[in-house]
């Protein structure tokens, strides 16, 4: 797991914003942070120091993606928590045909994993008109031995966390997205999120990182 802390222009709050599969900086680099923001990314094991959190007198969670299910088992053990939880296009159950990422879905991107498949995983994120175009410009510098560990270290902390225990403030979901369906997302939801936010969005979301961290 890789952490960097980014300076914005309010040093007294913090945002943590975990990232989801796939994904490294490049893509949120240019952007120009309203407050010191915490970003987590590339799961492959759960090496993360989360003490940052202890140096601001509070801190907000925004999730993307799978994302959303490791910052749920990380608050589910923090002793401090967030003033606020925010999701976009995930749930805290992770890999969950019902509620989350399709199985099957999940297990072809690992067992036919290439660098031409990691192009249309990131064309199927984005959608295919300029989102797409964009993000092929800034997209993640990893390895495709880095995305195979991720997806099983994804695959074993969904089956191995018991997510529903915390209410979040609000999720965000995409009705275009391609990745975790809609429909499973506001199952995944149901009971668990104060507010729900319909987005005429694909599982990617230039614009929404920009609202939220600029």
């Amino acid at each position: 797991m890789e952490t960097e802390l980014l300076k914005g222009t309010d040093h007294n709050t913090l945002k943590v914003v975990f990232l989801g599969f796939g994904q490294d900086l490049t893509p949120f680099s240019s952007l120009n942070l309203s407050s010191d923001t915490f970003f987590v990314y590339d799961y492959e094991d759960d090496s993360a120091d989360f003490s940052v959190i202890y140096e601001y007198k509070k801190y907000e969670v925004i999730a993307w993606s799978l994302g959303v299910m490791m910052s749920d088992i990380f608050v589910s053990k923090v002793e401090k928590k967030p003033w606020k939880m925010t999701a976009l296009n995930g749930t805290p159950f992770g890999i969950n045909s019902e509620k989350g990422v399709d199985a099957a879905l999940y297990k072809a991107t690992l067992d036919n994993l290439s660098e031409d498949n990691m192009t249309r995983f990131y064309r199927r994120m984005c959608g295919r008109g300029q989102e797409f175009a964009a993000f092929t410009k800034v997209k993640p510098s990893r390895s495709l031995v880095s995305f195979k560990n991720e997806l099983m270290f994804l695959a074993q902390k969904s089956t191995a966390h018991r997510a529903g225990k915390i209410v979040w403030d609000e999720a965000f979901i995409g009705l275009k997205d391609a990745i975790i369906a809609p429909l499973n997302q506001e199952r995944g939801w149901q009971g668990h999120a104060l507010n729900l936010v319909k987005l005429d969005a694909a599982h990617y979301s230039a614009q929404f990182f920009k609202d939220k961290l600029s």
